[in-house]
């Protein structure tokens, strides 16, 4: 299981909502790849990602009215 896979499982998010946040950049098998993690995945594509899970993170943050943790590539995509 990646790190990426374990915070859209604790957040309960699919991979549609990140693709939802980034309709015109990201697309479901991007996601799909990343989050089974057997492939590197292109530093494009992990950008893409960073940012449609930091924004996931976000509203779910001021929806409960919590503190948000913002991610770093490192942290997903343990290079």
């Amino acid at each position: 299981m990646t790190k990426l896979d374990e915070i859209l499982q604790s957040l309960g998010a699919s991979n549609h909502d990140l693709v939802e946040k980034l309709p015109a950049n990201l697309n479901h098998k991007m996601v799909q790849k990343a989050r089974l993690g057997k492939k590197p995945v292109p530093k494009h594509t992990q950008d893409l990602i960073l940012q449609a899970v930091n924004m996931l993170m976000r509203e779910k943050a001021v929806a409960e009215d919590k503190a948000v943790k913002q991610y770093k590539r490192v942290e997903l995509f343990a290079d």
